[in-house]
């Protein structure tokens, strides 16, 4: 199979508008801002129309400034304003209204295999995860130096 590389200003603006029309997207994700749940250029993640935003969700947003991220959602305020964080990330948060997210994500493929982030044993992880906030950076070098070629 070939692969095809786009730019994000096109895919991602393909991918907001199948999702508006309530068809389920699949895609394969880029970057490392969601290790160690999601790694960039392996694993694939199926989009499904947003429902009612959830602390947990991991959500593709639309941000204000024209960019596009898939991240966690870590906080909802009672005017409809989402933070956002990447699980890779330590200290950066984005912020849109829940009218700007695109997709959720239902599915994350990894070397064949589906798994529902929305499982309680990945949201059990995923809070852990979260307390561990203050020592994530020590975590994710020993996981990108020696562990991401295993899992």
């Amino acid at each position: 199979m070939k692969k095809l590389i786009l730019p994000n200003e096109i895919l991602m603006g393909e991918v907001e508008r199948l999702l508006s029309q309530g068809t389920a997207v699949t895609i394969m994700t880029k970057g490392n801002s969601m290790l160690p749940f999601i790694v960039g250029e392996r694993d694939s993640v199926v989009l499904k129309p947003y429902g009612k935003p959830q602390v947990g969700d991991i959500a593709l947003a639309h941000l204000d400034s024209g960019a596009y991220v898939l991240h966690r959602i870590i906080a909802i305020s009672d005017t409809g304003m989402v933070t956002l964080m990447g699980d890779g990330n330590i200290c950066g948060t984005e912020h849109c209204h829940s009218e700007r997210l695109c997709g959720k994500t239902v599915t994350v493929i990894r070397r064949g295999r589906r798994y529902n982030p929305d499982s309680r044993s990945w949201m059990i992880m995923w809070r852990i995860w979260r307390q561990m906030l203050p020592v994530r950076r020590y975590l994710l070098a020993i996981y990108r130096r020696f562990l991401i070629k295993f899992i």
